[in-house]
């Protein structure tokens, strides 16, 4: 794991730079989640309102509302596809994300165009790298 002014970016993981969010593929199944540098830019998070389980999202759709003292806004869905679950433990406990946002996702998706999508998001080294600049711009430090 890659680590830049306390904010861990996994290797392992696929990162929508747009929309702020990682995503892990297991199988046939896209596990979302918020990155670390979004979550400490956002701050404490107080609330968020995940689309329910079977709503069809397409890329860039709303997949979930979060709000924090400075921040309320949308996380973005970073694929197309249908919600599949939603992680309880973080609509009832919303700092879960800032606690570790790898380990809290938020949702599980069933992707319909995973093949053509996957283009947009960007792995590993490459995502460290290209976090940099926006760590720097947003002026956070994700150390807990």
């Amino acid at each position: 794991m890659k680590e830049y002014k306390g904010c861990k970016i996994p290797e392992e993981l696929y990162y929508d730079l747009e929309y702020h969010v990682w995503v892990k593929i297991e199988n046939d199944i896209a596990i979302v989640g918020a990155t670390d540098p979004a979550q400490a830019y956002a701050g404490e998070l107080l609330n968020i309102k995940i689309k329910d389980v079977g709503t069809k999202l397409k890329r860039g759709d709303i997949a979930a509302i979060v709000e924090s003292a400075k921040y309320m806004g949308p996380m973005r869905s970073p694929i197309s596809g249908s919600v599949i679950e939603i992680n309880q433990n973080v609509s009832d406990d919303p700092t879960l994300i800032n606690s570790d946002p790898y380990e809290n996702w938020v949702l599980k998706i069933k992707p319909e165009k995973l093949e053509e999508e996957i283009k947009y998001l960007v792995k590993g080294s490459e995502a460290y790298e290209k976090y940099k600049p926006i760590i720097d711009k947003w002026g956070v430090d994700c150390k807990k």
